[in-house]
């Protein structure tokens, strides 16, 4: 995901989000305002790395979005890593 802060400092204005990402199969679009990440208020870019770092390990993690002025909840699903190995 790539956001800017917003000018009154409430949510971050998602940019881009990279195609096949966790986030775009969510419903995450272009030009969402990301008010809360995982239970964390996000008011700024700084706050919502920090809030994706400590989440990186979640299976899953609760999104709060603004889109066209409505408040909506999407749920972020993260791929598992699965391991591999040759016999």
């Amino acid at each position: 995901i790539k956001a800017q802060d917003t000018e009154d400092g409430k949510g971050v204005k998602v940019l881009e989000i990279d195609e096949e990402s966790a986030a775009e199969k969510a419903g995450l679009k272009e030009d969402d305002i990301i008010t809360e990440f995982d239970g964390k208020v996000i008011n700024s870019t700084d706050e919502l790395a920090s809030a994706a770092r400590g989440a990186r390990e979640k299976n899953s993690v609760p999104v709060k979005i603004l889109r066209g002025g409505k408040a909506q909840t999407i749920e972020i699903k993260t791929p598992k890593k699965l391991k591999t190995t040759n016999l």
